[in-house]
Order: C-alpha cells, then structure tokens, then sequence
C-alpha cells in the first residue's frame, strides 16, 4: 500500500509495511538467544524487536549507533544481529547518565552490561552532547526508540542531532525512528507531560537535515489508544501498548 505524503513542500511516495511476515535466520537467533535477559525477551512480544529491526534493514556485519539508547534493550539485540563483523555504539547524553547514576553511573547496570561476553565482543558504549554526535567510522545506520520526544524537553538542538546523525551515515545509511505518536495537531505541546510527540513533526525535523523519508510501519499501531494521556500512566500493565509510529529514512546516495 502507498501513502502520499507531503514535505518540504514537496509530494513523495512512502511504502507502507503494516508487518514482516517472518525473520530471517540471523535475525531469530538474536531475539532468541537463550542468555538474553528475562526482564527484556519479557517484553519482545508487545516490542516486537526483530520485526523493528527487519523493517529498517538491519544486518550482520553492520555498523549501527542506537541513540540514547538506554540500559541497552536494542543494543544487546544489535550486538547478536551484526555479530563480530559489526559494531554498535550505544550513545548517551550527559543528561540522562546524570539524572539516573543507577543505571549510568559508577557500577551502574549499563557498566555491567559493557562486563559481559556479548558486549566486550562489539559494543562500545559513549556519552555526550546529541549535537556534537560521530562516529569513529561511517555508519550504517542508526536508531532511535522512544526518546525523540525527551530530545525536545530536554532542550537539545536537534537540529544539530539530525545533522550530526546525517554526517555519521554512509551515503545510504538508515535514521530509524520510533516513538509514541501524540493526536494529531499537538505538535510538542506533550512531549514532557505526555511523552508524546506528533509524527509530522519528527518528519519534518528530519527532513530538513537532508534526509527521506523512505517507509514507515503500522507495525507498532494500537487504534485503541486515545493518545491523550502519559504514557506511564498503568504503566506495569499498560507497558509497550501506547500507539507508536515508527520511521525510516534514508541519507541519499
């Protein structure tokens, strides 16, 4: 199915994928290796992982950064499915590794993760400011899950971001982007008391880096949600159910 999408000022066509069908062999013993932690693969169902990563290309012996990416959920992932041909780079900004030294900090989960065998095989975790982002080499790709939304509260330059993003990537390169979609004509009005920012304005921001926008996914979809409250609200039961878009871009060849 094909949606006409406008930017820029410009009509381009984007592909529509509501789901991928099967993984590939590569990419299901990733998401089911047997050391992956049970607090995560828990959560695979709903996240749907390998689907996301399938949807914006993903393959062995890539170079990826997974952007803010946290206690490192995608970044374990990534580790299994480029394997020992490929790097990932798990980037943090100095703002998060402040405000949750638990997981960040000295001895902290992430420090722990970076001791185990899958990690100290190709992954390399850095922090900085998201507008001064690089990459020692030319990226394959890189992805953001569910924090573009925090880049816009939390004050950062995103322009800036999307261009430092864009210089990183090969010519080629994929900027995945998934987040909690807002209602529509709420612009970044929720992105600090929702959590929540609207589709259109992500697109555009990117776009305006030198970016295309490729493909997007209904694969993360709920209909269901009214998209009008936090999405931490019920959260332990209501957890990875928020209606998501998710975003594939493309730096031109």
């Amino acid at each position: 199915m094909k949606l006409r999408h406008l930017a820029l000022g410009a009509a381009i066509t984007v592909a529509f994928t509501s789901q991928i069908t099967a993984l590939d062999t590569n990419m299901a013993a990733a998401i089911n290796s047997p050391d992956r932690p049970a607090s995560e693969t828990v959560r695979d169902a709903k996240r749907k992982p390998g689907e996301v990563l399938s949807f914006l290309g993903i393959k062995q012996g890539m170079h990826v950064a997974d952007l803010l990416g946290g206690s490192g959920y995608y970044t374990d992932i990534l580790s299994r499915v480029v394997g020992d041909d490929g790097h990932v780079v798990n980037y943090i900004n100095y703002y998060v590794r402040g405000r949750f030294p638990d997981t960040f900090g000295k001895g902290g989960m992430l420090e722990k993760r970076q001791q185990t065998e899958q990690w100290k095989k190709n992954v390399s975790v850095k922090y900085g400011d998201m507008g001064a982002f690089s990459a020692e080499s030319p990226l394959d790709a890189a992805i953001m899950v569910m924090f573009y939304h925090d880049t816009v509260w939390q004050g950062t330059e995103r322009d800036k971001m999307n261009q430092a993003v864009f210089k990183a990537l090969k010519p080629g390169g994929i900027y995945g982007i998934l987040d909690h979609s807002s209602l529509e004509g709420a612009g970044t009005t929720g992105v600090k008391t929702l959590h929540r920012i609207e589709k259109s304005v992500v697109i555009k921001e990117i776009e305006a880096a030198g970016f295309k926008l490729v493909a997007e996914s209904h694969l993360l979809s709920h209909p269901e949600d009214t998209r009008d409250y936090n999405v931490f609200r019920d959260y332990q039961t209501n957890r990875d159910s928020t209606d998501r878009f998710l975003l594939k871009f493309q730096k031109p060849e």
